[in-house]
């Protein structure tokens, strides 16, 4: 059986103008934009969680860009460093990596 997949996403807000607003019929203000990153191996989650402090059971968690510096990268599988450093340089300071669980069944 191949390991269960942990996806990576980065959640980024836009500002949703007033005028784009009325044109589609929506609330103006913030607009999440979620763009998937990759894949994180078990392991590499499991020292993430260690690392900031989250309970092995969290099926889902975020990672501010703050947090990001705290992680040791170097003890990542080289898979998992270059798929969370890919994305940890798209962040600014209105976004976050969002990771979760991603059960898939297999047919075979």
């Amino acid at each position: 059986m191949s390991e269960v997949p942990w996806k990576l996403y980065i959640f980024k807000y836009e500002d949703y103008p007033e005028y784009s607003a009325r044109i589609t019929g929506h609330y103006a203000g913030d607009m999440l934009i979620i763009e998937e990153e990759g894949e994180l191996s078990e392991e590499a989650v499991k020292l993430i969680k260690e690392t900031l402090g989250i309970g092995d059971d969290a099926r889902y968690f975020n990672i501010l860009p703050s947090q990001v510096l705290k992680i040791p990268i170097e003890k990542l599988p080289e898979k998992d460093r270059k798929t969370l450093l890919s994305a940890a340089e798209k962040l600014d300071s209105e976004s976050k990596l969002h990771v979760e669980y991603r059960y898939q069944p297999s047919f075979d």
